[in-house]
Order: C-alpha cells, then structure tokens, then sequence
C-alpha cells in the first residue's frame, strides 16, 4: 500500500441507465465492492465522492467498506465537481480517481499508472482524440485550482479542461490502442443497458473459464 489516494464518483443521477450503477450486482458483487476490492490493497485513502441527502445506500455501504465519505461540492454540474471535491479531500498529492461504475478494474493496468506517475507527473489514457477523466492519476496542486477555477467560470466539461490544459503540467498519456485486453477492461464503464449486457456476458465466461479449469 502506498501513500496515495482514491477518489470513487459515485453521486451521479445515473440518468441514461434509470440504475444507481454503483450498487449494480454483477456475479454476485456490486460493483462499488469489486472497486473497493481493488483499491483497498493499493491506497492509504480511499474517498467516495457522494451527493448531499443522497438517499440510496451508497454511503451507507461506504462508510462499511471504510471509505472517507464527503458530499459533492458542487452538485449537479457533472463529475468536474465530483472530481474537484476528491481533491480537495485528499490529503496527498496523487489522487486516482475512478467512477463508480467501473466494474473490471485492473490492480496491473493501475499499478503501470501509478509507475508512469511521480509527484508531479498527471496520468491519463487517451483514446484516439479523447481523453478519459474518470480512471486518471491527477496531480492535485496543478489539477484543484485549475478545476476550481473553471467551475466558477462555468466551464463544465472535464474532457475540455484537461484537454486544453495537460501540456501546462507534466503530464503523461497513455494509447489505449496498445492496450491487452485485461487493460482495456479495466477502462469499460456502465452507461447503458447494452454495456451491462456486455459486463455480466464478461462475469459469464469468467465463470465458466474458472469451472474449466476448477474441472480439469
């Protein structure tokens, strides 16, 4: 374990899937379990990035798994506000941050994120032209103010900060083109009803691999 944080944004609407994805079962675990699974043998801080009077029983379960709950700063902007509260939480400089609704973690992909990052070295994966801020390493003293002061200025949109920012810090970014598979998993999210489709068919052949080789 290693004196870094995480921060989970779990305080979405979740409007395009009509589920409170985090608490998604998927073979039977949800899914903010298996990311606590992950992080919890990786970082000394483990924040969850929840809405105020959130109702559901994501902080709740939070505070059993022994994360540090705080409320979005800034609700109902998008996650540039969830982002920008974990930061602010944290009490390190490199902050992972990750979704709530990333059910394939990968302990190999982050730790290879985590070699490629220093003090002041920001990482995040790059997919063609676009840059994913939801499973990123940020530097919080270049990355909190510079959020902060976007979100007064109401600029919302994560991507189009960093994208107009990161060669203003020492930043690093990785091709998700030259990726392996159990990497790319890493990076798949639950927005809709088709990409829950596509995560239990995963946790399907998972399990009938695993009864293969149990068998034989």
């Amino acid at each position: 374990m290693i004196n870094k944080s995480a921060v989970i944004i779990a305080g979405g609407n979740n409007k395009r899937i009509n589920m409170v994805k985090p608490l998604i079962d998927l073979g039977g675990k949800q899914i903010i379990i298996r990311i606590n699974e992950v992080l919890k043998q990786m970082f000394s801080e483990i924040i969850l990035v929840v809405r105020k009077n959130q109702s559901d029983d994501i902080p709740d379960l939070g505070i059993a798994l022994g994360m540090h709950i705080v409320e979005d700063i800034y609700p109902d902007i998008g996650p540039i506000s969830g982002i920008y509260t974990g930061l602010n939480e944290s009490i390190n400089n490199n902050v992972f941050v990750i979704g709530g609704d990333y059910p394939f973690l990968s302990r190999d992909f982050i730790k290879k994120m985590l070699n490629s990052s220093n003090q002041n070295t920001s990482v995040f994966v790059k997919n063609k032209n676009v840059i994913n801020p939801l499973h990123a390493i940020y530097v919080k003293s270049f990355w909190e103010s510079l959020l902060y002061k976007n979100i007064k200025k109401g600029n919302l949109s994560t991507r189009k900060v960093i994208n107009e920012n990161h060669n203003n810090n020492n930043t690093r970014l990785l091709n998700y083109e030259k990726f392996n598979s159990n990497f790319k998993n890493s990076l798949f999210d639950i927005d809709t009803l088709d990409d829950l489709k596509k995560a239990r068919k995963v946790i399907s052949s998972k399990k009938q691999a695993k009864y293969r080789l149990d068998y034989y």
